[in-house]
């Protein structure tokens, strides 16, 4: 066979095969696309999102209201039931969990409408109050759930849900309040959902009394940033610290999920209301014996608190979290910022339910006349050893030289 002809051969085949392939592959990826949950989902399933930082233990519950305004939709009276989701203590931070919907038994073909709306109280019911909030979700879907007559039977042909309003009750679109199709599968991507947030003010206590919170938030508030000024007890110079000298400070915050500066009324810092810079940092002075009490913030608000570097000055900071002494920050020389943050994590503190501080102290070493500051006095005097040494060695070789 000549060379030509194999070549011919094996182009025949190859394409036969490539044909082959093309036939099979629209059937395997039929076999395997995922199920359409947005548009041809025949069951629903409904989302709980629950935000806590101190382990609330809350029953939620959901009503379908059938809606029979309209020519398009069934009038005969059919019950949706959506089970009630419970949260246990031990759920901190963000859990979700989903619930099916149950339909029920149809008894005629068509469209059946409901609003699908959280029950405006949980149980145990929270009372709002200055020091918590449970904050219920005002989210409201409509649900479309389409009936038909097969050889069966009665069957659900599909359900669509469209968000309304978002948990805040706003709407998404205006004039038409519909934003569009949500999943509703069993999966992380269902998002026919409702988000609830039980929030505690940081310091107030285990549970806050609405009139008689801990006896240490009145002196610290939900975190308390003191400040002292005391003299190098390794200096010999007399010379006192300036108790005018002012102290530059960054406190950052970073709010825990389902809340933000305004939550609880909106952040203080020693009594009145600060809009932080980007939501998240605030800016202030401190002198000696001075302090800055912030109130209104969540308990789980992770802070970072930053002391600004100060030449002949030398910062630490004692820290308390939630009634529990940390790791002291120290410098380790003059003129250097202070961080105060988990070093092992690298990250910030969360605040507790219990007492928050954190205590700066700054040692001052004074400037001698000559200029040169005290921490760097004693690499000057080895560079002037060393040309001492330098011009000793040089006058030496020169008498040698002459000699």
């Amino acid at each position: 066979m000549s060379m030509k002809k194999f070549t011919k051969k094996m182009l025949a085949i190859v394409a036969a095969g490539a044909m082959t392939m093309g036939l099979a592959m629209p059937a395997m990826a039929a076999e395997g696309t995922t199920a359409d949950t947005v548009n041809n989902a025949k069951e629903a399933y409904i989302s709980k999102v629950y935000n806590t930082e101190v382990g609330k233990a809350e029953t939620f519950s959901f009503t379908a209201t059938q809606i029979t305004d309209g020519d398009d939709v069934i009038k005969t009276a059919h019950t949706v039931t959506i089970p009630t989701i419970s949260f246990a203590e031990t759920d901190l931070g963000t859990n979700t969990k989903r619930a099916k919907v149950d339909c029920g038994t149809f008894t005629e073909a068509g469209k059946y409408s409901y609003t699908v709306t959280e029950n405006a109280e949980a149980v145990p019911a929270v009372a709002k109050t200055e020091y918590e909030e449970l904050i219920m979700s005002k989210a409201e879907y409509r649900m479309d759930v389409y009936v038909q007559e097969t050889t069966s039977g009665l069957e659900i042909n599909k359900i669509i849900v469209n968000i309304l309003k978002d948990d805040k009750g706003e709407e998404f679109e205006e004039g038409t309040g519909i934003s569009g199709k949500v999943d509703i599968g069993d999966s992380d991507q269902n998002g026919f959902k409702f988000v609830n947030t039980y929030v505690q003010e940081a310091g107030t206590g285990e549970r806050p009394d609405p009139t008689n919170p801990d006896t240490d938030y009145t002196t610290n508030g939900s975190l308390n940033v003191l400040k002292k000024v005391v003299k190098n007890v390794n200096s010999e110079d007399a010379t006192a610290p300036d108790s005018n000298e002012e102290f530059d400070f960054t406190a950052e915050f970073t709010f825990p999920a389902g809340t933000d500066q305004k939550t609880l009324g909106g952040v203080k810092a020693n009594g009145t209301v600060i809009d932080l810079t980007d939501g998240k940092t605030h800016t202030f002075k401190l002198k000696d014996k001075e302090n800055m009490k912030f109130t209104e913030l969540p308990v789980g608000t992770t802070i970072k608190v930053t002391e600004a570097a100060k030449a002949n000055y030398k910062g630490s900071a004692a820290v308390v979290i939630n009634n529990e002494n940390k790791a002291a920050v120290v410098a380790t020389k003059f003129n250097e910022e202070i961080k105060v943050l988990d070093k092992a994590a690298n990250t910030g503190y969360k605040l507790g339910q219990k007492k928050n501080i954190v205590d700066v102290t700054n040692r001052f070493n004074n400037v001698p006349t000559t200029g040169i500051i005290m921490n760097t006095l004693p690499y000057v005097l080895m560079v002037a050893l060393c040309a001492v040494a330098l011009f000793g060695f040089v006058a030496f070789k020169r008498k040698k030289v002459q000699k």
